[in-house]
């Protein structure tokens, strides 16, 4: 039997909003190890960055999620990163980051402790369950399509 958290999400990924990114090439699911969900995000140089999302508790929890490296089972090597040019990207795909087990956006489990003045500083970044997933999805999409994204400084093998 599934538990109810594992069930909100297997029904948030196979909403229409889920599967639009998906058909638009946005990110893809690659697959649910409860409570991991691997999903691959596409950047603006058609790289896909796969990250792995903690959704215990989903969603009246927010997910966490990080720069995974599926191959070895741990957190993405640093130099695989995707880089910043100055702007917001780097503080948010900061390797330094909670080990690289969490971005640093509001709508993140772990990042989002400590930080109580981004619920009015940063409204529209704060995670809501009624929009599942798709929201912490498409903020991370935004900043690999943005000016501010550079490659990593290693092409993975």
């Amino acid at each position: 039997m599934m538990a109810p958290d594992e069930n909100a999400l297997r029904a948030d990924v196979a909403k229409a909003t889920f599967r639009l990114g998906a058909a638009e090439k946005r990110w893809r699911l690659l697959k649910v190890e409860w409570p991991y969900v691997f999903i691959a995000i596409t950047a603006k140089d058609s790289r896909e960055y796969l990250l792995r999302f903690n959704c215990a508790g989903f969603p009246v929890t927010p997910p966490t999620a990080g720069p995974w490296d599926v191959g070895r089972n741990a957190v993405l090597a640093q130099d695989l990163w995707p880089r910043s040019s100055g702007g917001r990207l780097g503080a948010v795909f900061n390797p330094g980051w909670k080990g690289g087990i969490a971005l640093y956006l509001p709508c993140d489990r772990e990042t989002i402790v400590g930080h109580e003045a981004w619920t009015t500083q940063m409204p529209s970044k704060i995670w809501r369950p009624s929009s599942g997933l798709v929201q912490y999805l498409e903020i991370v999409h935004e900043l690999l399509n943005c000016s501010d994204y550079t490659p990593p400084a290693r092409a993975a093998t």
